[in-house]
């Protein structure tokens, strides 16, 4: 009896010790221990400790975690992150998880910002795009179903993809937000409803292309005797969308109603005459469309005809992976209305056939297209040649030249071509106050002369030859 008693003591004394131990100090049990403080921005994620989920988010101070390496997991909506943690014995090892990405979304712009727009379903228009802007200066095209939209105002509904009702006559301005890595921007589109029908007025698009990373050639640095990659291209393709997207065209403040484009591997050849037909489409012979394109351009010695370079140019001269004068003018032919065609590209001016200085005659003698019988960038007005097919065309040189540009390895965002960053500079970008630079006359429009002489004067120094057809014209190329 003695003997069990002295047994169920020491049974009860060990029980107890090791109680002791557990509750008040278990690193002698299970060894030393350090924490780890998870922090991200934004908060409200959830912490993953070597795999398990623990239940805990963002901010928090794992405890107890036993010293070595750990693997630390967050997630927050789609996003996930991971990072190496190394615990010492009693000290703290902080984990800053930066959840944002590189590019924060800066603003967005909807096309068209102004539309007016008759009673009845059958009536009903779409916003035609929205672009996104980020603050490294690049840009997307949102597909339209990402927004979210509102109405103000019982005159006009609109639905999750963008498309506009008029439901009584009135006012209503229509209210388009997106939101991206926890950043919200809006733009706005106002709406007049009308009960009469709404005559034809000009409808203004633009297609812009920017190529300077191509498939088959070396990248960003110079190699001797080599054609390389550019960086400016898909900058200059953001500047001229700002500053088309600024336009307000005669006494009802036309917008662009769309604005595409192409930059980079998505400009193969084939997918530029693609994009052609589908931004253009539904044009008629009251509207008026933009080609843009800022690339490496090539000629052909042996016959003088230049050409654009899409993504998928060969390196070794192919002449079918390019685009030459006769493809540009079979795609822009099929448009109806006046085409606005600015090339930014070495040997450009061999789009237009022109040489420097060389102007329309007296007798109106036709102008060659760039040595062959095309004849549309240079319309013989006498004979009344393609009328409805008009061009009005600035190319930053001439057929034998080549282009000037900045590239900067530093921040790519500033690089440019000269003759890209004169015309929209001239054109009122990054400052957008009246009256532009290019406007001579301060008249609140800067006509395809005005644009001409403008960056003529800027580039006279730099030994580039800007040509221009028709030359002369008054036609407005900018209206704000």
């Amino acid at each position: 009896m003695l003997k069990n008693k002295i047994n169920f003591i020491l049974l009860s004394i060990t029980i107890i010790a090791v109680l002791l131990l557990i509750s008040g100090c278990s690193s002698l049990l299970f060894g030393s221990t350090g924490s780890i403080k998870v922090i991200t921005n934004p908060p409200g994620a959830k912490i993953f400790l070597d795999g398990n989920d623990t239940g805990k988010i963002t901010p928090y101070t794992l405890k107890n975690v036993s010293k070595g390496n750990h693997i630390i997991e967050v997630t927050l909506s789609d996003m996930k992150c991971t990072e190496l943690a190394k615990v010492e014995e009693y000290q703290n090892t902080d984990i800053n998880i930066e959840f944002y990405p590189q590019s924060i979304l800066s603003r967005i712009k909807v096309l068209p910002s102004n539309l007016t727009i008759t009673l009845g379903a059958e009536n009903a228009v779409n916003i035609s795009s929205v672009s996104a802007y980020y603050n490294d200066y690049s840009s997307v095209n949102l597909t339209l179903t990402d927004c979210n939209y509102s109405s103000n105002s019982a005159s006009a509904k609109v639905s999750n993809s963008g498309t506009i009702t008029g439901i009584s006559e009135g006012e209503a301005i229509i209210t388009v937000s997106y939101s991206k890595w926890g950043i919200t921007k809006t733009d706005t589109v106002l709406i007049e409803v009308s009960n009469t029908p709404i005559k034809d007025n000009i409808i203004y698009r633009a297609l812009l292309i920017g190529v300077g990373d191509y498939k088959n050639f070396p990248p960003f640095y110079p190699v001797a005797n080599t054609t390389t990659d550019l960086l400016s291209p898909s900058y200059d393709v953001d500047r001229m969308r700002q500053t088309l997207e600024q336009c307000k065209f005669g006494s009802s403040d036309s917008a662009f109603y769309i604005i595409n484009e192409l930059k980079d591997w998505g400009a193969e050849k084939n997918a530029i005459f693609e994009e052609i037909y589908s931004t253009f489409s539904g044009a008629d012979d009251n509207d008026i469309s933009y080609f843009y394109f800022s690339g490496h351009g090539y000629l052909d010695t042996g016959t003088d005809i230049s050409y654009l370079c899409p993504t998928d140019t060969s390196l070794a001269v192919d002449l079918s992976t390019m685009i030459s004068v006769g493809e540009l003018e079979s795609a822009l032919s099929t448009i109806p209305g006046t085409k606005v065609v600015i090339i930014d590209s070495c040997h450009s001016g061999g789009f237009i056939g022109k040489s420097e200085g060389e102007n329309d005659s007296a007798n109106n003698k036709l102008i060659d297209f760039n040595n062959n019988v095309v004849n549309v960038f240079s319309v013989n007005q006498s004979k009344g040649t393609l009328t409805t097919n008009q061009y009005k065309v600035l190319t930053s040189c001439h057929y034998f030249q080549t282009c000037l540009g900045a590239e900067d390895f530093i921040y790519p965002e500033n690089s440019f071509g000269l003759f890209s960053i004169v015309f929209c500079e001239g054109c009122g970008y990054n400052v957008f106050s009246s009256p532009y630079p290019a406007d001579d006359n301060e008249d609140n429009k800067v006509s395809l002369q005005e644009g001409y002489s403008y960056i003529e004067s800027a580039l006279e120094l730099f030994e580039q030859d800007v040509q221009v057809y028709p030359i002369d014209s008054t036609f407005t190329i900018v209206e704000y």
